[in-house]
């Protein structure tokens, strides 16, 4: 009994956060660029330029301005996101002083809005780049609604502008997403333990299609380490238990996956 009610005076003092994962932000991800990526279409210099994909990137090899589309099949609801996200790698095939490379996407939705967000002057290097969805750099369309709708984005487009640089370049591109968006806090709405086990069966609010992590410390302010990962979503409230390691205090903390 004793060992019971350290667990569950830990539990309950961590009310406050101990054992919830707090406001988490959420990314949808608009493409990965794994081995099985394409774009449906090319376009001035990409088009006949070499390209790798394989699942660290889909590669780009070319000189001058290129640009490609591709159709978001089923469209993606990215409602409530604030922020775009890139990240490239780009090189060259000689040293440079100039700038290698200009990535820029585009979001097109339902009613053909067309926003373009640029980057230009990237130097060779990694790069993960950022710009607030609400000021694109420029638009090609206003569509029928002005304003993106992100709940009904159809389409994207890479391309690259590599300004005066006229060399060779390779850019990779690793990964498009929208982040920003804040979800609700987590919330253990109950709890059971069992002493002769040492298990604890949890239950928490969630998200639907969502999967959750449970995590575990000796300490509030030591590593939060993983116990069962991949516990799927149970709708608007999810049940699941958990063994707890040897001792008879500690901190529990339930995390979404991204």
């Amino acid at each position: 009994m004793k060992r019971q009610t350290k667990w569950l005076v830990k539990i309950l003092a961590g009310g406050g956060g101990l054992i919830l994962a707090g406001s988490a932000l959420a990314a949808t991800t608009i493409a990965t660029f794994d081995e099985n990526f394409y774009l449906d279409g090319l376009f001035a210099n990409w088009a006949a330029a070499p390209i790798v994909s394989d699942p660290t990137g889909y590669t780009i090899t070319a000189t001058g301005y290129g640009s490609g589309y591709k159709d978001i099949n089923p469209n993606i609801d990215a409602s409530g996101e604030t922020t775009v996200e890139l990240r490239v790698t780009i090189s060259a095939t000689t040293a440079i002083t100039n700038p290698a490379s200009g990535p820029i996407v585009s979001l097109v939705d339902g009613d053909g809005t067309f926003l373009n967000f640029a980057w230009f002057g990237q130097t060779i290097g990694t790069h993960v780049l950022t710009a607030p969805l609400n000021a694109p750099t420029w638009s090609s369309s206003p569509g029928t609604v002005p304003g993106l709708d992100l709940a009904t984005l159809d389409f994207f487009h890479l391309q690259d502008d590599p300004g005066a640089y006229a060399g060779q370049y390779t850019i990779k591109f690793e990964s498009f997403r929208l982040i920003g968006k804040s979800e609700p806090v987590i919330q253990i709405t109950s709890h059971l333990y069992n002493p002769a086990t040492k298990e604890f069966t949890l239950t928490w609010s969630s998200l639907a299609g969502k999967n959750y992590t449970i995590l575990e410390s000796s300490s509030v302010a030591g590593t939060f380490n993983p116990l069962v990962t991949d516990i799927a979503s149970g709708g608007t409230n999810t049940t699941a238990m958990v063994t707890m390691p040897v001792g008879n205090t500690g901190f529990v903390r339930i995390r979404e996956q991204p």
